[in-house]
């Protein structure tokens, strides 16, 4: 695999960490329904959708082949976009106070 192809790889797994970490954001009232079948199956759906739509991005940018370390990077987007969620709520929340 050349370093072109890796770096796209760790760029595209980066990405789509921010935005399934967004996604699950967004999301958030169909993850912590009251009842507890649709739960079930809001989640087991988006969950599903989110590694269809990596393993079709990934195929595209590299023929399909997982590493490690892509896994690693996901991690990473998606903590990163957590941190950056929980940072600006906080400064819209002391805003709003003033």
């Amino acid at each position: 695999m050349t370093l072109q192809i890796q770096i796209q790889t760790l760029l595209f797994s980066f990405l789509f960490g921010i935005c399934f970490s967004a996604f699950l954001t967004f999301n958030y009232k169909l993850i912590y329904h009251e009842k507890k079948r649709y739960k079930i199956t809001s989640t087991f759906l988006l969950i599903i959708g989110g590694i269809l739509i990596y393993f079709i991005g990934i195929r595209r940018v590299n023929e399909g082949i997982f590493h490690p370390y892509s896994a690693l990077v996901i991690i990473i987007g998606f903590c990163l976009e957590h941190f950056i969620h929980t940072f600006l709520a906080k400064k819209i929340a002391l805003r709003k106070k003033k």
